[in-house]
């Protein structure tokens, strides 16, 4: 995870310096810093990927007695330790053509993460989970939000209505979005001396 997101980090700096330098030498037009506006989107969306572990389907196994949680990622495969859940979240946006997407993030005390879809069989493990540290003298040990609750079938669940969660994660998904493709054009254009709000001149 560290390596993949170090990676996209390097390509997106490089493509931004790089902008950057052409425009100040002339060889780019002053309006060519959406050359790294557009590094800045595919990098952020890298990124939430990466962090987060976005994955496929999950495939659970139980090795010397602990149970693993393991799927494949944009960084390969990544496996976090059901008995060692740390937190657990649930992640709902609209997609396209009315359709929704809806992820559980996971997160084990080793600090691995993983977001998986719908998948039955995983969530009766990550239930289970839940349910043995909810179990455990002096409270849970499992940060799980209401939201995720209410997925697994577990109390207390969320009282929010399902279209602000919703709405919610178009916010979100878009300031992962759009921020780092802001943040790309503003320092493209301090570095290549031109303004960032400015409109550009007509001739």
């Amino acid at each position: 995870m560290r390596l993949g997101l170090e990676i996209v980090g390097t390509a997106w700096a490089t493509v931004v310096l790089a902008d950057a330098a052409l425009i100040r030498t002339h060889v780019l037009k002053e309006t060519y810093t959406g050359i790294a506006t557009g590094a800045g989107f595919i990098a952020g969306a890298l990124a939430f990927l990466i962090w987060f572990g976005d994955a496929g389907t999950p495939h659970v196994s139980t090795v010397e007695g602990r149970r693993l949680l393991s799927a494949r990622t944009l960084t390969g495969v990544r496996t976090i330790e059901l008995d060692a859940l740390a937190g657990v979240r649930r992640f709902a946006v609209m997609g396209r053509y009315g359709g929704t997407i809806d992820e559980l993030r996971l997160r084990d005390r080793h600090g691995l993460r993983l977001t998986i879809g719908h998948d039955t069989r995983a969530e009766g493990f990550i239930r289970r989970a839940v349910e043995r540290a909810d179990a455990q003298p002096g409270g849970a040990s499992v940060k799980v939000t209401r939201h995720a609750r209410s997925r697994l079938g577990l109390e207390p669940r969320s009282s929010v209505p399902r279209l602000i969660h919703l709405f919610f994660g178009v916010w979100v998904m878009g300031a992962g979005l759009l921020l780092p493709a802001l943040s790309s054009y503003t320092v493209a254009c301090f570095l290549a001396g031109t303004s960032a709000w400015a409109s550009t001149p007509s001739h």
